[in-house]
């Protein structure tokens, strides 16, 4: 299970991307900004996750899997509950890719 203290604080997503895996899932965590028709920009925090063992550059748009949160500690928590519910349903592909 990915915890909390797992994955850094938004602070630190401010400025870079954090990756990490767990038992075959890799995932990322990333801020995206995107403006709006009023040219003003909101951020939000994007998990993708995909198969090992390639890294995120290396694997194919298809076996990847993103949702999007908001730009939040909140929005941080939620990705991380929403990391592990996607490992537990789709336990069957990341123990395919050898764990």
């Amino acid at each position: 299970m990915i915890n909390d203290e797992d994955v850094l604080s938004i602070n630190f997503l401010k400025k870079q991307n954090y990756t990490g895996s767990y038992r075959g899932m890799r995932y990322i965590l990333m801020k995206k900004t995107v403006k709006d028709e009023d040219d003003k920009e909101e951020n939000f925090l994007t998990a993708v996750i995909w198969p090992q063992p390639m890294n995120y550059e290396n694997s194919s748009p298809e076996s990847r899997t993103e949702k999007t949160f908001s730009f939040t500690n909140e929005g941080r928590k939620e990705a991380i509950e929403w990391l592990n519910a996607s490992y537990e349903s789709g336990r069957e592909i990341w123990d395919r890719a050898g764990f």
